[in-house]
């Protein structure tokens, strides 16, 4: 009772608990999950001093109002909502503490699609497959294995660090703590990849469109995948294949020409060829996308592929070392 933090008093229709997902599992036809965009989750936790994978609330572009309960220290990451705490904006993208007693409203959407939340000593959940992220599939881990809703009551599970003492009591003075970093364009329509295996079933004329066409994300989506419309793609052979590994990133070319795009919930096998392979670090842009936004592809090497996700990394180390820093004085 007494580690009581968040009060649901307003949820929107797909908000859940998530971590970076369950890892050696595929084997058994248990997708990786976690948060779809991994990389503003891991920004939110860094920020408030906690572990890059602990567990946050990915909250989907709806309105919603958390009362706290406790004094807590939080942090916002992604988009498609604006933080209000009385009428005052929360800023995205660096720490903040929170009163206990006190109401965020999160009504005003803004660019992206999924808002994160982190909150320091992170938030009690169910254990499943050494992952505490929601499989809605299973119905495990997270919070009941479900969806949250209105009048839910989450618990904070660690007490304060020495490091998220510090930062509490700077930011009780009314300071506040803002770190150069830079972050990802949501708007950016670019998202680049690599060939994929079956790349060779699309048609010269279909290799030429892939890098100039434009396809808009279907109703048809969610966290499994993104069905894309756009100008049918054409093969040179059968569009089927035996069913083979597919991973968060791989866009598969089904009989019609339409594409799919799978995401964190991605099945482990699928029967359509693998034409792309989205870079690693743009997935996080694909995940602040929603239905009726436009991507163009852009074809990228495996080094570069490397390099992007590498220079992602940095940037997430850096930022903790710049938190450190202040702790140290």
């Amino acid at each position: 009772m007494d580690n009581q933090i968040i009060h649901i008093e307003q949820c929107g229709f797909l908000t859940t608990i998530q971590d970076s997902g369950r890892k050696g599992f595929l084997q058994y036809g248990v997708s990786k999950g976690g948060a779809m965009d991994g990389y503003a989750a891991q920004v939110a936790n860094v920020l408030v001093g906690n572990e890059f994978h602990n567990v946050v609330f990915e909250i989907t572009q709806a309105p919603h109002r958390f009362r706290f309960l406790k004094d807590a220290l939080i942090a916002f990451t992604g988009g498609g909502l604006q933080p209000y705490l009385n009428e005052n904006t929360i800023p995205l993208n660096q720490p903040f503490f929170v009163h206990a007693g006190s109401v965020i409203e999160m009504n005003q959407q803004i660019p992206g699609f999924r808002l994160y939340m982190a909150i320091a000593g992170s938030i009690a959940a169910d254990l499943f497959l050494n992952s505490y992220s929601t499989s809605l599939l299973v119905q495990a881990g997270g919070f009941e294995g479900r969806t949250l809703k209105k009048e839910d009551v989450l618990s904070s599970k660690h007490v304060a660090t020495d490091f998220q003492k510090k930062l509490i009591q700077v930011l009780k003075t009314g300071a506040a703590i803002k770190i150069h970093h830079e972050i990802l364009n949501l708007q950016s329509a670019i998202i680049r990849v690599q060939k994929g295996v079956e790349w060779n079933f699309l048609t010269t004329e279909a290799h030429q469109k892939i890098s100039t066409a434009t396809f808009t994300i279907g109703q048809q989506s969610n966290r499994m995948g993104y069905r894309l419309k756009g100008e049918g793609l054409q093969t040179n052979q059968p569009c089927e294949i035996i069913s083979s590994a597919v991973t968060q990133g791989t866009v598969q070319l089904t009989p019609s020409g339409e594409l799919i795009l799978l995401m964190a919930e991605a099945q482990t096998v699928g029967g359509y060829p693998r034409i792309m392979q989205v870079c690693a670090a743009d997935l996080s842009i694909l995940a602040q996308k929603k239905p009726g936004d436009e991507i163009q592809f852009q074809m990228v090497s495996l080094q570069e592929a490397e390099d992007l996700y590498v220079a992602q990394n940095n940037k997430l180390n850096k930022l903790q070392e710049s938190l450190l820093k202040l702790y140290a004085h």
